[in-house]
């Protein structure tokens, strides 16, 4: 049986295992395996191994057969990444991506796109306009090895496929084949070298600046907000707002309306960011990513932004609405 479009909220591992949804129904199982992102019910150890990043996007016309058909990357510092993609009756994309970033850490989403499109012109004179444009998030272990295998400390039965740093395609078959091997207690020669709980000390640099990155983002419940008030916000974007103790998340839709929002992240508290380039909250801690008017679009967090009721006197006149 497959379920889609249903949000799993708890996980508790045992024999069986329980899967609580969004809807208050439970699925029991056997074995669970989380494959995503950044599991949010692996514990603390594995949110310390995985960093969220944002990696941009555009797709631009080529001639068929312009680029011969491979995956291409450089080396460079933020790095790129090139491949074609059919687009039908001859046509292809030429898809470019890059000027990755650390999710809720960065407000220049355009001048990112312009950056990449130069590079690309630079490099492909002859492509065409850009049809599309977006960004995805990718999650980074401090080796660069994805993280396959029995999740950490006493979850039995649990196991988790994540940090994909960018390789989900081969993930998606040799994690498969990792984590089938071990809920039927087989041997696999990959299981040490991919496994959650090993220990590398030859990133433990990376770790730790990854991770004083990370507690570095919680002085943000202490700082003021980007704007006074919601009144300095214009239509279609969104800023922090510093009410007493509290720190809200407040959008201002293209109506007029606002939406106010606690700012806090229900995964572990972090403060979200406003990303002007998509329209979403993104935590800079964990990396959840919430629609303009608080929806939870990916986790860990498996809950959307609090609403806040806000003052009268920001709530906008039927004449502002227009």
């Amino acid at each position: 049986m497959v379920h889609t479009e249903t949000r799993a909220v708890d996980i508790r591992s045992g024999a069986p295992c329980t899967v609580r949804t969004d809807g208050d129904q439970v699925v029991t199982a056997d074995a669970v395996v989380v494959a995503t992102g950044s599991p949010f019910d692996a514990g603390v150890t594995m949110h310390m191994k995985v960093a969220a990043y944002l990696t941009y996007a555009l797709a631009l016309d080529v001639p068929a057969g312009y680029v011969r058909p491979a995956l291409y990357w450089d080396t460079e510092d933020p790095y790129h990444y090139v491949r074609t993609q059919p687009a039908g009756a001859g046509a292809e994309l030429l898809i470019v991506g890059g000027e990755d970033h650390k999710t809720g850490q960065a407000a220049d989403q355009g001048a990112r796109w312009a950056r990449l499109e130069a590079w690309t012109r630079a490099r492909f004179p002859d492509a065409g306009p850009v049809r599309h444009r977006w960004s995805g998030e990718i999650f980074e272990t401090p080796d660069g090895l994805g993280l396959i295998g029995r999740a950490p400390g006493a979850r039995d039965n649990e196991y988790v496929i994540t940090g994909d740093s960018g390789m989900g395609m081969t993930h998606g078959t040799l994690g498969a084949r990792l984590v089938a091997d071990l809920i039927q207690g087989r041997a696999n020669p990959y299981a040490g070298l991919y496994s959650p709980s090993r220990w590398a000390p030859g990133a433990l640099g990376t770790l730790l600046r990854e991770n004083a990155n990370v507690a570095a983002q919680y002085t943000d419940w202490v700082t003021g907000g980007d704007v006074r008030s919601a009144a300095e916000i214009p239509p279609g974007h969104g800023a922090l707002v510093r009410r007493g103790l509290k720190k809200l998340a407040v959008y201002r839709d293209d109506h007029g309306t606002v939406h106010e929002l606690s700012a806090i992240c229900p995964h572990m508290g972090g403060v979200v960011h406003w990303n002007p380039g998509e329209r979403t909250w993104d935590c800079p801690c964990h990396g959840s990513r919430f629609a303009c008017t608080g929806e939870v679009e990916h986790g860990p967090a498996a809950s959307d932004l609090e609403p806040v009721e806000q003052p009268a006197g920001d709530r906008p006149s039927a004449s502002h609405r227009t």
